[in-house]
């Protein structure tokens, strides 16, 4: 099979992930697939990482020229590349696919990553209804809205999670008492970590305060925040003038830049927190950590509530649910208890749900069963 695969996003988000690893495991599966991205996308480096082909278009310009340029070299593609499913990440340059499909006859996919709910207006409804052959989302919260508020028959909506590569991201604890030393951490500490982007609906500055009061309402010497993360739309310095602002101990707060193995930086801590405000459609960190058999935490937005059970669960931003729950995971017998759930789900054997199970192969094969379905 033949796929295209669109990304026009600038930013490698999870989105971007998404759509660039379901390239990669398109191709070593004997699929030859094509990523489309735009000029200039921090996607194009990644993609290059992974030995992913790609072609870039200005899906995003606003000029007419750009647009029919886009237009004219969709048809060459098509012509060339002669695509059996083209499948569409993002909205912009939809249309244009749409446009094409019967006289190229490919059939087209719209997958929705993005946490923001769609207009129900005609449009949309005629977009995701008509014009697409069938909807891939990536949390059940994104499919009950399709089926429900927009009357999308449940035959054209598929959830699928995404994936993780367990090759990169797996349990080592081999040496972890002597990596977590390189660190400063003893084996009697507890090192809550947040990972991600510098961006406010990550709810960095949420967990700092949340952290704080955790340690208000139990001093505890041995409980410590480690940050990891690049900037984006501020940088860490933010967070560093915040923790002094907020008078948290230099001892028990950890800041990091950059690490080049996530995976070794996962495994040193006893337990994760996502803490985003509105945001992991996807959770890509969630799964990465979960892969790493790393307990976690994390608001209830997005696919969370597909990964943890409610008690694992606070509401975005909200500062005393968040550090009650960083107390409890001090409690090993509670981290315990966070992992055999998310493992249970990891390994797709949760009654028998079928969007769970994460692993690439999982990713490929229930993709696969999209593609061949339509």
């Amino acid at each position: 099979m033949r796929t295209i695969q669109v990304m026009n996003c600038k930013w490698y988000n999870a989105t971007a992930w998404y759509a660039t690893y379901l390239t990669k495991i398109l191709n070593q599966n004997g699929h030859e697939s094509l990523l489309i991205t735009i000029p200039n996308s921090i996607v194009n480096r990644y993609a290059e990482k992974l030995g992913v082909a790609y072609q870039e278009m200005p899906f995003n310009s606003h000029s007419l020229f750009d647009l029919f340029s886009c237009y004219k070299k969709i048809k060459q593609i098509c012509s060339e590349f002669r695509p059996d499913i083209v499948n569409c990440h993002r909205s912009e340059g939809f249309l244009l696919w749409a446009n094409l499909k019967k006289q190229f006859h490919y059939k087209l996919v719209r997958t929705r990553g993005d946490q923001r709910l769609p207009k129900n207006n005609f449009f949309n409804t005629y977009s995701y209804n008509t014009l697409s052959d069938a909807l891939i989302v990536t949390n059940s919260k994104m499919r009950q809205y399709f089926q429900k508020e927009m009357h999308i028959p449940s035959s054209k909506v598929y959830t699928i999670l995404g994936g993780v590569d367990t090759n990169t991201f797996f349990p080592k604890k081999e040496n972890r008492q002597e990596v977590r030393k390189k660190f400063g951490f003893t084996e009697n500490d507890i090192v809550l970590g947040i990972i991600g982007r510098l961006d406010p609906i990550k709810g960095q500055f949420e967990t700092l305060h949340a952290f704080k009061k955790s340690l208000l309402l139990e001093e505890d010497t041995t409980f410590h925040l480690a940050v990891l993360g690049q900037g984006c739309h501020f940088s860490m310095q933010a967070l560093e003038d915040l923790a002094k602002q907020l008078e948290i101990p230099k001892e028990q707060i950890h800041f990091y830049h950059y690490f080049e193995d996530i995976n070794q930086f996962m495994n040193i801590l006893d337990a994760g927190v996502i803490s985003s405000l509105g945001s992991e459609a996807i959770a890509r960190v969630a799964f990465e950590m979960i892969a790493c058999d790393i307990p976690i935490i994390g608001s209830n937005v997005g696919v969370m509530p597909d990964i943890l059970e409610k008690d694992f669960m606070f509401s975005p931003a909200n500062i005393d649910e968040m550090a009650n729950l960083f107390l409890k995971v001090k409690d090993e017998d509670f981290r315990n208890r966070i992992r055999e759930s998310t493992q249970l789900r990891f390994k797709g054997s949760h009654d028998n749900y079928s969007i769970y199970g994460w692993s690439m192969n999982d990713f490929y094969q229930k993709t696969m069963t999209v593609y061949e379905n339509i």
